[in-house]
């Protein structure tokens, strides 16, 4: 596992010089273009429309070429003798005389045909005319399928949409952390060199010049972690947009006012989560009306033709041709009717209690995240004063020590509490944006999501 690790960061240390600067939109566009997991949903959303488009067959007429190949143990003949009204004769006495006068029994059989082997071709046709609605059934179940496979592309693609989001403002965020972390780095070696130049003209104690070089080290601890983090980010956010370079994101963290929250609910009727248990009540349903249907009889229209027949006696007496109606209806059936129509209701009642609080917690779920949306968008600008008083209390600090006055453990403090203040505020920014994505994901609105990145304030 280490030595993955150990890959994966010497793979990112090369990902900043020469990285390709992407966009939010052109990233996800990338992610709607390359992505595997979309892809193999859209094919099965494909190969659920064939198979809804081959249910129209069901209405059809099913048309067979039949072709049979006998071989008999005997000829087959047939005996006028058995025949009424010879038959009753041929059991006299008289008869029997009469038979015997005209040649014997061989005399009156006739064979039907002369080969052991016989070959017929014909066609076949069934046409089902009234099934007690199973076809119907059928074919709607086939079109659930369908509109189920699209509503869980439209699941991934929205799961996908945060994905990116994450990793794209998160490689931002990271970015705005290096460069704080770096900037504090600065002013604490500025603080440093200053130290030192009043330790050597004895203005200060050791002391304080040991507390300069400590909070240095540490700021560069820090910038180091914060770039091993941001690399790591990078590579992520890379891979998943299939890009053969680094990727360094273009669009920065924004802010944007909130829409409206009432019509917000209003839109989650046709998010793919609920869309799909609304199609699996309206499969369960098809199957109890299928299973109802099992108590209907069947009509139908059937008929056959013969294509080819040998000359024999036999095929004489077939007809070419024939066509009719059949009904069929199951008086005792094994499949268990009544319990099929019972399982259909209880599996509506199931979905249709799913569904119910899967829409409760949906409705949930967008209240939390509008509320987390405002809340982190009320903090972001709220620490906007936190920074203007942290950079001037640094600056007082900074001209306190150099000229005597202050304690180097002062100016350490000042530039701690103003990369807090710093972090807190993108933090902030970053909490915004992946809550404005689950709102805007929620609602089905990802396309909103992208004008607002573009219309909103950018974030310093």
């Amino acid at each position: 596992m280490w030595r993955l690790l150990a890959v994966l960061l010497m793979g990112a240390a090369t990902m900043g010089a020469g990285a390709a600067p992407l966009t939010f939109e052109q990233a996800w566009g990338r992610l709607l273009a390359e992505d595997d997991n979309l892809a193999a949903g859209a094919a099965a959303e494909d190969s659920a429309r064939a198979l809804a488009d081959s249910a129209r067959a069901l209405l059809l007429p099913q048309v067979e070429l039949l072709g049979t190949y006998t071989r008999l143990d005997r000829r087959p003949e047939l005996n006028v003798l058995d025949l009424e009204p010879l038959d009753s004769l041929a059991g006299t006495s008289a008869g029997q005389l009469l038979v015997q006068l005209l040649g014997g029994p061989d005399v009156f059989s006739t064979p039907l045909t002369d080969d052991r082997d016989i070959a017929r071709s014909s066609l076949l046709a069934f046409w089902p005319l009234y099934t007690g609605g199973r076809v119907h059934g059928q074919r709607r179940l086939l079109e659930l399928g369908r509109d189920e496979a699209g509503a869980l592309r439209e699941e991934l693609r929205r799961a996908r949409f945060l994905e990116l989001v994450g990793a794209y403002f998160g490689l931002v965020t990271a970015e705005h952390l290096v460069a704080t972390r770096q900037a504090a780095a600065d002013t604490l070696a500025g603080h440093l060199e200053a130290a030192r130049r009043l330790e050597e003209h004895a203005q200060i104690a050791r002391v304080e010049r040991l507390a300069a070089q400590a909070a240095y080290d540490q700021a560069r601890i820090d910038l180091a972690s914060a770039r091993e983090k941001r690399d790591i980010t990078r590579l992520a956010l890379t891979r998943l947009v299939h890009a053969q370079t680094p990727v360094t994101p273009a669009s920065p963290l924004f802010v944007h006012p909130l829409p409206e929250d009432d019509a917000l609910e209003q839109r989650l009727e046709d998010h793919p989560g609920l869309r799909l248990l609304a199609l699996k009540e309206q499969g369960a349903r098809a199957r109890g009306d299928m299973a109802r249907g099992l108590f209907h009889p069947n009509l139908f229209l059937y008929g056959s033709y013969n294509l080819h027949e040998d000359d024999a006696l036999i095929s004489e007496l077939t007809p070419d041709w024939m066509v009719g109606v059949g009904v069929r209806f199951a008086l005792l059936d094994r499949a268990g009717r009544g319990g099929k129509v019972r399982a259909a209701e209880a599996a509506v009642e199931r979905v249709r209690r799913l569904r119910a609080g899967a829409r409760r917690e949906l409705a949930v779920m967008l209240e939390s995240q509008y509320r987390e949306a405002r809340r982190a968008l009320n903090e972001y600008r709220t620490l906007a004063s936190q920074i203007e008083l942290g950079e001037e209390n640094l600056h007082l600090r900074q001209r306190a020590f150099e000229e005597g006055l202050g304690r180097s453990l002062d100016v350490v403090d000042a530039q701690t509490a103003l990369s807090a203040a710093r972090t807190h505020r993108q933090a902030a920014a970053f909490r915004y944006v992946v809550a404005l994505a689950q709102v805007m994901a929620l609602t089905g609105q990802v396309r909103r999501f992208i004008d607002y990145q573009e219309q909103g304030e950018q974030t310093p």
